[in-house]
């Protein structure tokens, strides 16, 4: 994902302090609402309720002339923009993942890169793209939206549900057992596997399943320790 102002140069921000301020954003938003706050987080209204934000679905495509843009984020004006091709998806995953990314940028961001005022109010402050560099403020915004849509708590409560209390570590890339029976023979080739069974169990029905493996890995729970990882390292 890239952006249109430097996202190179905005602070250091460590992943304790990301996952703070998640927490914090819900825990407010749980206070306006009057409602506990439950997976599936309620992304959308998180933004236009609390946030005030305008959230609309638009061919960004077209509109910025990039072929691989998901989202748009105009800081001034109070506006997150999904491109509508991001609707077609079956779970929604990528959308959603993508909305909780524009809220980081605005949480985490919007101080340090409000665009200047006069500059043409089709051209967004932050362009978020599929593929592209993992600049600073980008990887941040990835980790925020993580630790928004899937908390700490929640997911390994999720987790522990199923798999127990201890990390599952995985020491091996295929599995000798069908796929109906993983639970058997946990390889890596199954990690998704686990993934979408913590979806179910914690009810995480806005995430991928990529997107659940990469925060099980983050948060200790899902440990690769394959021969093939253990090569990409050397």
């Amino acid at each position: 994902m890239n952006q249109v102002c430097d996202m190179n140069s905005v602070r250091w921000i460590s992943k304790d302090e990301m996952a703070f301020v998640a927490m914090h954003l819900l825990e407010d938003y749980e206070r306006f609402s009057g409602e506990r706050v439950v997976a599936p987080i309620p992304i959308e209204d998180i933004i236009e309720r609390y946030l005030k934000i305008s959230l609309a679905y638009d061919d960004l495509k077209s509109m910025l002339n990039l072929p691989d843009v998901l989202g748009a984020t105009w800081l001034a004006e109070k506006k997150i923009v999904i491109d509508e091709s991001l609707l077609d998806d079956e779970q929604g995953g990528r959308m959603y993942f993508t909305m909780a990314h524009e809220v980081g940028h605005w949480v985490l961001h919007r101080k340090a890169v409000l665009g200047p005022v006069g500059r043409r109010a089709w051209i967004p402050d932050i362009v978020c793209r599929k593929y592209g560099n993992k600049v600073r403020g980008e990887w941040q915004a990835d980790y925020f939206a993580a630790a928004l849509l899937m908390p700490e708590t929640a997911v390994t409560s999720a987790f522990a549900g199923v798999f127990g209390p201890d990390p599952l570590v995985i020491h091996n890339q295929k599995s000798i057992v069908p796929k109906a029976l993983f639970t058997l023979d946990i390889a890596w080739e199954h990690a998704n596997e686990v993934a979408r069974v913590v979806i179910e169990q914690g009810g995480f029905t806005n995430v991928s399943r990529t997107a659940m493996r990469v925060r099980l890995e983050e948060l200790g729970c899902l440990v690769n320790r394959t021969p093939e990882r253990v090569a990409a390292c050397l």
